[in-house]
């Protein structure tokens, strides 16, 4: 930028050096945050009730942090010690391989030089807690130059050179103040300003209404959902597919991996249900099965000696004008030895066969303890009982 355009690199030198650069950071907040997490994290926390309205939304914004604050201040009465634990295991944690120097000027300061990298040197002063990095000032922690002094003494704890930003009691006192609680608003206070602000008219858009945010060019778009090829790192196809990828790499992917399989598609057809039939010239039915075949042997007789062939089962109106009914026949490949059982029978024969069924049960069966000492054969509650005797 300096050799592009000086005037960009002086203008930022003069009225940015506290915004643009971490190293000119003021000392007083201990503080070294550069991103906008906190705005992320709080977008994230509200997201689900920025469709109420706005007194309605900042009540529940009141909400939220009354309950954050209590449960802070409930863990603030149970925390031990001086310094944060995360902190202090946070620090714990810096202090391992620690590629460093330290030569020692005094008890208080020393030189520290990296090894095997720039060889960079700085100037740790413990009495002043201060490092020429300005990273021990500006955030309130030692730096890894500042614990790498601090660890080489005999009696050094990392936790009396922490500011004390970061101490219990400060956590404590920031979660003390109560925020108070309030009724709905329909108990509020009515105000009286001389006009009435309605709300404003809002034009009906197309779609879906959007909930989530409208993020910056500069963020990273979320890619969940797209395939990324190994060949050219892009979204969207396959690497047997790739063209922006070098031939070569695709050949050589070709010979690790197998080119990819074609799905054949496996779909029912009406030939799969058909089965075949036995040989012999197919045999003209009626659909449903008539009982004319049927009544041949199975002949039942009344009392005047004459024979009841009963027909039933599917029909269509006659033809002619008349009310009969004549069968539906059907083509059917079916062999001419194979025959019907009659599917339905008139209720009055079915009727005549049930009474002549029904046996007989002696009253001494010991299947009679829980049944009625009077056989009633209209009764519904024959249906449910045995038709057979018992053989003792």
């Amino acid at each position: 930028m300096e050799a592009t355009k000086p005037a960009a690199t002086a203008y930022l030198r003069k009225w940015h050096n506290r915004l643009w650069s971490r190293s000119q950071f003021s000392t007083l907040c201990k503080v070294d945050y550069v991103t906008n997490n906190l705005a992320e994290c709080f977008n994230n926390w509200i997201k689900h009730h920025k469709s109420l309205n706005l007194d309605d939304f900042m009540d529940k914004v009141r909400q939220l942090i009354m309950i954050k604050w209590n449960e802070r201040r409930k863990v603030g009465k149970k925390l031990d010690g001086l310094i944060l634990p995360h902190i202090t295991k946070k620090l714990n944690a810096m202090t391992r391989e620690l590629n460093l120097e330290v030569v020692e000027c005094s008890e208080e300061v020393a030189e520290v030089t990296a090894l095997g990298g720039s060889g960079f040197r700085f100037v740790v002063n413990l009495q002043e807690r201060t490092c020429s990095c300005r990273q021990w000032q500006v955030c309130g922690l030692p730096c890894k130059h500042a614990l790498a002094f601090i660890t080489s003494l005999s009696n050094g704890h990392i936790k009396n050179y922490i500011d004390l930003y970061y101490s219990t009691d400060k956590f404590r006192a920031a979660y003390v103040q109560l925020i108070p609680a309030m009724p709905d608003k329909t108990q509020w206070p009515k105000s009286d300003h001389g006009f009435f602000m309605h709300p404003p008219l809002l034009k009906p858009t197309a779609g879906r209404p959007k909930t989530e945010r409208y993020k910056g060019c500069g963020e990273k778009k979320n890619k969940k959902g797209k395939h990324l090829c190994p060949i050219c790192k892009d979204y969207g196809h396959h690497w047997h597919n790739c063209k922006k990828g070098n031939p070569e790499d695709i050949a050589a992917m070709l010979t690790v991996r197998e080119p990819p399989k074609k799905r054949t598609k496996t779909t029912k057809t009406a030939q799969s249900s058909i089965v075949p039939c036995d040989d012999g010239a197919p045999t003209r039915m009626s659909f449903p099965p008539s009982l004319e075949d049927t009544t041949k042997k199975k002949d039942t007789s009344n009392k005047n000696g004459k024979h009841i062939n009963s027909k039933s089962g599917g029909s269509k109106r006659s033809r002619t004008d008349s009310n009969q009914l004549e069968p539906i026949s059907t083509e059917s490949c079916l062999p001419k030895e194979q025959t019907y059982v009659p599917v339905k029978v008139t209720a009055k024969r079915k009727k005549k066969e049930a009474v002549q069924k029904i046996p007989m049960v002696p009253f001494d069966s010991p299947a009679m303890g829980t049944r009625s000492k009077k056989m009633n054969t209209a009764s519904p509650a024959m249906s449910t009982r045995s038709k057979r005797r018992l053989s003792l």
